[in-house]
């Protein structure tokens, strides 16, 4: 993809202002199952929709609202599906934290056959809250932990013009992207999800290994098991291995280092890292075992961090600075015991007790 760009400096970030775009180039009637997510080619896209109507309706029960998403074949034509739009998110739906909402949108089964939304129903749509270099960063890290598992969920970035149909005008043209449905994650583990009261210790041990090493990794504290904030819990059909975690919304990272996450009056040279392991108290020889993993990781996530064109080189240079740190701490025996040994959980921190007492780590 050609990048031809302007940059802004806003802080430590950079706007990139104008992009040469590629469209689809997988034929339609090709379609196939997800095949949203087949690729990591970007779509042109024009979503239609009473904007102003969606802005006004960012309180706790918004509501869905008639629009039209277009995007073009790979012969040039137009595709053009109806659907339902909504502001969603939380912290990123309050208008005061992000000037626009995150979205739902909601497709019509018997339109979305035989198109690149063959197969969806609704989805997330992850847009800018300021900055597009946010967007693009958080992108960047669901692809990277696509990386460390399939319990992951997979991403499709694209570059939507925004129509407002209330106000009959542009609202603005930028990058945004699709996340996988979590029913179909599930699927692709041969699980299922499920939303119960648990615990850490009620988890496929692996899988909360990765999972709380690589928040750390980025930098996210922005997750909790036992209220599942940003986390999907999975059982897998066979019940024996532990239920499955797979984590979500990582704008909150010291990697993408938001400016609307960042605490208000704290100059930007006592900021912290913001890294901090929330997870399980795993023997050294487990610690070893998962810190090795990542080492092996370590060219992947390099590649796919400089191979983003739309993160500018100022910004991979931090962001690759920010990665160096964590491995350069896993080298040391005194730093992995200040930073993961310390503070990590027990069975105490649960309140559960076995016949063994109160144990480091699951049985799993």
């Amino acid at each position: 993809m050609n990048l031809n760009c302007t940059i802004k400096f806003s802080l430590l970030k950079i706007s990139v202002c104008t992009l040469s775009f590629i469209y689809v180039t997988n034929s339609v009637k090709a379609a196939k199952v997800d095949s949203l997510f087949k690729s990591d080619e970007i779509i042109r896209m024009e979503l239609r929709s009473d904007f102003s109507a969606i802005q006004k309706d960012r309180a706790e029960n918004p509501e869905y609202h008639d629009g039209e998403l277009i995007y073009y074949s790979s012969d040039g034509e137009p595709v053009k599906l109806s659907v339902k739009v909504m502001a969603r998110g939380n912290f990123r739906r309050n208008p005061v934290n992000c000037n626009f909402p995150p979205l739902y949108l909601n497709f019509k089964k018997n339109e979305v056959k035989n198109t690149i939304f063959d197969n969806q129903d609704k989805l997330k749509l992850v847009t800018p809250c300021h900055f597009e270099e946010d967007l693009i960063d958080e992108y960047t890290i669901y692809k990277m932990y696509n990386q460390v598992t399939d319990l992951s969920m997979k991403v499709r970035l694209v570059k939507i013009l925004y129509f407002d149909t209330g106000l009959n005008k542009k609202v603005f043209e930028k990058h945004s992207f699709f996340i996988e449905d979590k029913k179909h994650v599930a699927e692709r583990n041969n699980a299922i999800p499920k939303d119960r009261v648990l615990t850490p210790f009620d988890l496929n041990k692996e899988n909360f290994e990765k999972l709380s090493v690589f928040q750390y990794l980025i930098g996210n504290k922005d997750w909790f098991i036992t209220s599942r904030k940003n986390i999907v819990i999975m059982q897998p059909k066979d019940t024996s291995v532990g239920l499955y975690a797979v984590p979500y919304d990582f704008d909150f990272s010291g990697f993408v280092n938001a400016e609307y996450t960042r605490p208000k009056g704290v100059p930007e040279n006592l900021l912290t890292d913001r890294r901090q392991y929330k997870g399980l108290c795993f023997t050294d020889d487990e610690f070893k075992e998962i810190f090795e993993f990542y080492r092996e990781l370590r060219p992947v996530f390099d590649s796919i961090i400089n191979n983003q064109k739309l993160i500018p080189n100022y910004n991979k240079k931090q962001i690759l600075r920010y990665i160096d740190n964590f491995y350069i701490l896993t080298e040391s025996s005194d730093l992995i015991k200040q930073e993961f040994l310390v503070g990590c959980e027990t069975k105490k921190d649960y309140n559960i007790v076995d016949k063994e007492g109160y144990q480091r780590i699951s049985s799993r």
